[in-house]
């Protein structure tokens, strides 16, 4: 290995590999790493890692944070600086968790490729899921669309790889979608569940708390809207598909409730709102069914005939 920097990609040449080659050579320096707006340093003390510091974290915690950079670039500068010492485990101990969690985080991404990401829940007022874990069932509660992969984990006090495995069963089952835009309404206090924190010599404490329910009151910033009549056609005919599917599953005295919403749709799609206002519709439809004492039966019927419609669409 030559004397000079040393650098490349994580994706064609992982990390933990690179590390371990410059550990067996002895050397002292600082691994430079970037995904993107993230950084992170890496450092080693003759050849042994002693050192991982990110914005957000150090140690252990740092270090596992970077097995989840897939894309991210690094370089390596040889260097005496003094560094504290947060990584006490050998090498290998530290290289195989490194790995195990980018193996992890290589399945999870397939599904949920960023924690930026805001999980919204897919259910529609009345319908309970079945087949899942009390664990799960707080997170589909908490998967408003309003808070992103990682606030989630924040506010839960829960590492954002454990949250993501859930939310991966969620995705999987259809239960849930992934959003690129923050959208619905701030998740509730009484809907996070307790999570048990990890134990051992180094295990990885609760990140901080950066996103409350206060500060999750503020409204999400509105998208610019650009007229186009062809699309707000779509929705039109979209929306006006909804009202039919829903007045053949309810009774007929329910088919003003009906049309009225749908009016309130039409107002929201002329205003900009776009998609947002076709689902709206469709969970306006089912709340107002149950709001008007509609039967247990009617109520799935009419759920599932209005999730068979957006899965066509």
């Amino acid at each position: 290995m030559s004397q000079g920097v040393i650098q490349g990609s994580m994706r064609e040449a992982p990390l933990a590999d690179i590390i371990q080659l410059v550990g067996r050579s002895g050397k002292s320096g600082c691994f430079h790493v970037q995904q993107e707006a993230r950084r992170a340093r890496i450092y080693l003390k003759d050849g042994r890692l002693v050192h991982a510091e990110t914005p957000s974290a150090e140690g252990l915690e740092a270090l596992l944070e970077v097995a989840m950079w897939l894309d991210g670039r690094y370089h390596f500068e040889a260097s005496t600086a003094e560094v504290p010492t947060t990584l006490t485990r050998p090498n290998g101990s530290l290289l195989m968790a490194f790995g195990e969690r980018m193996d992890e985080w290589r399945i999870l991404s397939q599904k949920i490729p960023s924690l930026d990401l805001y999980p919204v829940s897919t259910l529609l007022p009345g319908e309970v899921p079945e087949g899942i874990g009390p664990r799960q069932a707080s997170l589909l509660s908490m998967a408003t669309g309003f808070c992103s992969v990682s606030e989630l984990a924040e506010l839960a006090g829960q590492p954002a790889l454990d949250l993501a495995k859930d939310l991966y069963g969620l995705v999987l089952a259809g239960l849930v979608a992934m959003k690129g835009i923050r959208s619905g309404r701030p998740p509730l206090a009484e809907e996070f569940a307790p999570v048990s924190a990890p134990t051992g010599a180094e295990a990885l404490p609760p990140p901080p708390l950066q996103v409350t329910l206060e500060a999750a009151s503020a409204p999400p910033a509105a998208p610019p809207v650009v007229a186009d009549p062809q699309r707000m056609v779509k929705l039109m005919n979209y929306a006006q598909r909804i009202a039919q599917t829903a007045k053949a599953a309810l009774p007929e005295a329910h088919h003003g409730m009906v049309n009225q919403l749908q009016a309130q749709a039409t107002q929201a799609i002329n205003s900009g709102e776009g998609p947002e206002a076709v689902k709206a519709l469709a969970l306006a439809v089912s709340r107002g069914a149950v709001e008007a004492g509609c039967d247990a039966d009617t109520v799935r019927s009419l759920n599932a005939q209005l999730k068979a419609l957006f899965a066509t669409r």
